[in-house]
This record gives C-alpha cells, structure tokens and sequence, in this order.
C-alpha cells in the first residue's frame, strides 16, 4: 500500500511491489549464484524467459545462463547463451548450462516460471548448513490461469516443494526452482541423461544418498506456468507417468501410485470432511450462483482426474527415453555399431573399463543401469542403452519379435536361465538392439553376471559371445 496526500492508502502497483525489498536483505552477504535455466520453447517463449533472467537482482560474480534445448536462440544481452540441444531433454540442458557455471551455488529455474526480482537474496536470507546440498523454493501456481487445463493444473499445485518433500518413500524436490551447492551436483555428476522425466526427483533422491540434505525455503518462491491445452497436459502426464514407472525400476521398495487410486483417495477425504461439517445456512442468489459454478468447475476436473488418470496407466507403461534421443556420436551418423559391450552400472567416475571402451571404433554399451554417480563426458562420449530405461510395452513387443522370430532360441533361453538372472522379458529389447546391430561382437565389461547376460545376448542373436576380459 502507498499512502497519498490525503493519509489515504492505494494499492501498490505490482511492479513496485515486485521490486520492494526489506532493508536486512539490501545488507546481505551472500556468496555468487549462477542461474541456470533450461529452455526449450519457441521465440515468444524464448523473450519471457530472457526477461525472467533479467529481472534477477544480481551482484558481482553471479551468473545468468540460459541453456538452449531448442536450437532457437542465439544471443542475449546480460544472458549467456549456451546451445544444449543434441538431446531433447531438461536434464541435458541443465547440465550443459552447469557446465558453464562457475559459482558454488547453481540455481535451477525453469523457463515456464516467473521470479520475484530477490530470488537470489531470499535464498541466503537465513544460515545454510553444511551438509545441505539442496535447497527447494517453493513452486506456486501462477494466478493467471486462463484455461481450463492451467486451472487444472494450478488448482492440483503438481509442484508443491512442500509436498513433494514429504514425500513417504524418500524427500524429493522439483527443478524448477532448486538451489544446489555445487559439492552436491558433482559429486553425484549431474542430473541423469538420456532420461525423459523424473530427473529431479532421481536427483535429489542420490544426493541424499550421499549425504546430503534437502532443505526447504518457503519464502524463495517462484509462479509456476501450468500446461494450457488438454493436449499439452496428456502429454506432460503420460510423460511424468513413464518417469515414475522408471522410478520403481531403479529404486527398491519404491512402487509409483496410479493417479485413480491418488484421486479416490482425495475424493474420499473431501466427502468425510463434508460430512462432518454441519449444512451452512440458506445462500442468497448471489452465493448460491456461485457455489453452483463451484460445484461445475469442480466436477470438469474430476473429469480431467479420470482421463488423466487413464494416460497414467498407459504412461506407466512407456519407456523413460526422451522423444528426442541423442545424436550418434558417429560421425557419419550411422547408429550401427561394429561391438556391443555388455556392463552392469556404467560409466561410473574412474572406472578403466569406461577408458577401455572409448578406445574402441563404433562401440555401444548395453548397461543394467546408471552408477549412483556418472560420468558424464564418457556417457556422452559413447552411445549407450540402459535396461532401466525398457518400460513394459518396449518388454513386451521387443519379446513378441524374438519370439516370432527365434522361438527355438527363446524356449533355449528360458530353460537355462540360472536362477537370479533377469527374465527373458528384461532382456528382450537389448536384445532387440543387437539383432539390428547386424554383425557387431559382444563383449562383457565386468564380473560372471555380466558375462552370464552377454552370454544370453548373443545366443538370442545367434552370434558368438567374446568372454575374455579387456
């Protein structure tokens, strides 16, 4: 409020009251922040999200870094631009932007988010501990939904950090607006690459694993952009459905809830609380108007409950790959590879089979999964596939054609499996990839389990195995 001549008060204009700032906060110390924020939008988009960039208060030593997924822009003023995009993913973009980073705190804003101009400050407003390796600012919606799908979106609040962080398998945080000490962020190598959705949540589930803690700053908060067509928002929830199914294929005891179950539950929830409320005295035309568009708005998302609810079960489904895979790292850009290496957790930081497999012409790596830690030029140096990342329909087509295709070798495969090796079904789409590898030899790259799997490999590809050891 601003008060006029008269000792009345107005409203403060917006503006101003983006840009008032307590006196403490002018008066604080606080060490220098890159901004990292992925962005892959088209030119309209692109001009917000410089402008967001902009308007950060910022002081000597910090850094405004937009890393381009999209390949659409190419400079800014006071913005570093930084080209991310051979491969589709916030993940790779925010580690390209990282990259390039050079501060101790790296603060993650995402593109569809709109920033108080004292972001950076309201972060160190109070004391970080030590062994804090994240911190998550809140994730509000923006107040300008405009249609039926952002309402949606905002009235669900999807990206609550207070929420996500009680989350009951383990804390976890979003992106969006997420500062991480830089000790964290390479220690652990980044974000995981190559993966869809629920990076950030992959994330800061492995920095607590290595000893880190997750911290929130509810004041540090950012407006949140959420989808505006149904289209935009099936997609993005077929996508977050993969990335949680990808969830319970790397982490134990970890098992994704189907959105239906989520929404009976709060259905069930708003019908006890209604009844143990006693009825409110009669309404006046005007209220009961507007209860009754209450009472419409409400019932269209729980229409948008259940048709998002049915993408889910068909997102679980999917693969956790981006739509838009990496380049090959071929020059001549032909994704068939002359050796197909077989490895458990791969590339982890100073592994030598990692060196050993650089030093090979046309070589891809057929992994479990991704090391608690990677390494990220050596990922990015090779072309890699991980089992993890097989959701259950690429499982069961991958073992519809193997079993058309080679019976006789499929019935060979389910009769010598050994107990504890991965299922024929696990193993189908890797060896899908190396029935198209035509010709390429296979080589394990680690101890007998690994050897066991090749070994599997290339008898369902009709191929020799290569068991010696590099």
């Amino acid at each position: 409020m601003t008060a006029t001549d008269g000792g009345h008060h107005e409203p403060e204009s917006p503006s101003a009251a983006r840009l008032r700032r307590p006196a403490q906060a002018c008066r604080l110390r606080r060490p220098a922040v890159s901004v990292v924020m992925p962005f892959a939008g088209d030119q309209a988009s692109a001009r917000v999200a410089l402008q967001t960039l902009r308007e950060l208060e910022t002081r000597l030593g910090d850094q405004l870094i937009l890393a381009d997924n999209s390949g659409s822009v190419r400079s800014a003023d006071g913005v570093e631009v930084v080209s991310a995009d051979s491969e589709r993913s916030p993940a790779y973009a925010r580690n390209v932007g990282a990259g390039r980073a050079q501060s101790d705190w790296i603060l993650f804003l995402d593109a569809d988010c709109l920033a108080p101009s004292g972001l950076i400050d309201t972060y160190f407003a109070e004391p970080i501990d030590p062994d804090v390796g994240a911190l998550a600012g809140e994730v509000v919606p923006s107040p300008d939904a405009a249609t039926l799908a952002a309402q949606y979106g905002a009235a669900r609040s999807f990206l609550s950090q207070e929420s996500h962080l009680a989350h009951p398998y383990l804390p976890r945080a979003v992106a969006a607006n997420l500062l991480v000490r830089r000790a964290a962020f390479e220690q652990v190598g980044g974000f995981y690459e190559g993966v869809r959705a629920a990076e950030d949540t992959d994330f800061s589930w492995r920095i607590q694993r290595a000893g880190w803690r997750l911290e929130l700053r509810p004041q540090a908060r950012v407006a949140h952009r959420y989808r505006q067509t149904l289209g935009e928002l099936r997609r993005q929830w077929r996508g977050y459905a993969a990335g949680r199914a990808w969830l319970g294929r790397r982490y134990e005891g970890f098992e994704p809830e189907p959105a239906l179950r989520r929404a009976a539950g709060r259905a069930w929830r708003v019908a006890v609380r209604r009844a143990r409320v006693s009825s409110p005295p009669a309404a006046t035309d005007r209220s009961g108007a507007s209860s009754s568009a209450g009472r419409m708005q409400r019932g269209r998302y729980h229409v948008l409950d259940a048709l998002l609810g049915a993408e889910e079960l068909a997102g679980l489904t999917l693969s956790n790959r981006p739509l838009v895979g990496r380049s090959s790292p071929w020059l001549d850009g032909d994704r068939s590879a002359q050796v197909v290496l077989v490895a458990n957790r791969f590339p982890a930081p100073g592994d030598p089979l990692a060196d050993f497999a650089r030093t090979l012409e046309r070589a891809r790596v057929e992994a479990v999964a991704r090391p608690e830690s990677v390494d990220v030029n050596v990922a990015r140096a090779l072309a890699v596939d991980y089992r993890e990342d097989d959701g259950a329909a690429a499982r069961i087509a991958a073992l519809a054609r193997l079993a058309l295709l080679h019976p006789l070798r499929c019935v060979s495969d389910v009769i010598h499996r050994r107990p504890g090796e991965p299922r024929l079904g696990a193993l189908a789409p890797a060896a899908w990839r190396l029935h198209r590898d035509a010709g390429a030899r296979v080589h394990p790259l680690g101890g007998e389990d690994v050897r066991a799997a090749a070994r599997r490999l290339a008898a369902l590809t009709g191929r020799p195995p290569h068991d010696a050891e590099p």
